[in-house]
């Protein structure tokens, strides 16, 4: 079934790019395994398991939040959509944390050595969804906005559906421009790499990269998530706001407290 899907799949774009991020992700990981000198065969069987359980979270993720009731999508389906990639990070850090547990490595340093993968894999996983013209925005007159064309999962959300259902539904159509949400968050995502990078040379504090980034990028998503058109929402969907808003706030909470000790353990010496 899945090779038939592959098969039949036309925009091979998409799966390129997400696939180039999920081995940026396991090209990382792989670095800060030798930098914390484990050995090739615990090396070996925790890159192995970073696309499962990538993969996994973003299907758990998109059955919780996404999923109507009336969708058939299984977590073990072999189907080439149905996937969110927050959900995909999350249980990835999850992952790490134990990893580095289990070799008794410092959690903080050991996150902040895969932040970079975490993000790059954001910039080259949205740019897969624009290209492949899913996940997209809600309209907008900006000059910047996105035409969309009949061939494009937009066009069928705002023109052909609107009119069948034009008195239900929540939005005006008053553009044929979309905001490229997507785009927006590859951008977001490429410039939280470059300052990941830029921290990790300069040594600082263990846990800020990490907290830092991981806080930013969930504000984003929390921002972006209005200028996000919402084809199919399921029965939590309006409960990632505060998804993303917790998350934000306890990786920005966690930092100020670990900068606040930091200081005071400086003033102290």
């Amino acid at each position: 079934m899945l090779l038939k899907q592959i098969y039949s799949f036309h925009n091979w774009d998409f799966l390129l790019l997400n696939f180039l991020g999920v081995f940026l992700i396991m090209g990382i990981a792989a670095y800060t395994s030798r930098k914390f000198e484990l050995n090739w065969f615990n090396i070996l069987f925790y890159l192995a398991g970073i696309p499962i359980i990538f993969l996994l979270g973003s299907r758990l993720f998109y059955m919780v939040f996404y999923q109507l009731d009336n969708q058939a999508v299984h977590l073990f389906d072999l189907k080439l959509y149905g996937f969110s990639i927050y959900g995909g990070l999350i249980l990835l850090v999850l992952y790490f944390a134990v990893a580095a547990w289990f070799n008794r490595i410092p959690v903080w340093n050991w996150l902040d050595s895969h932040s970079p993968g975490l993000v790059g894999y954001v910039a080259f996983g949205k740019t897969g969804c624009f290209v492949n013209g899913c996940c997209f925005g809600i309209p907008t007159i900006m000059p910047w906005g996105i035409h969309y064309s009949p061939e494009d999962q937009a066009y069928n959300y705002y023109i052909v559906e609107a009119f069948d259902t034009l008195n239900s539904q929540p939005w005006q159509v008053y553009s044929d421009r979309i905001h490229p949400v997507q785009l927006y968050e590859s951008f977001i995502a490429l410039s939280l790499l470059l300052i990941a990078l830029a921290l990790l040379r300069k040594k600082v504090m263990p846990g800020l990269v990490f907290l830092l980034i991981t806080g930013i990028y969930s504000l984003a998503r929390l921002g972006l998530f209005y200028l996000r058109a919402n084809p199919e929402t399921g029965t939590l969907y309006h409960l990632l706001p505060w998804l993303y808003l917790i998350i934000a706030s306890l990786s920005l909470g966690v930092l100020l407290i670990k900068l606040i000790n930091l200081k005071i353990n400086i003033y102290t010496k």
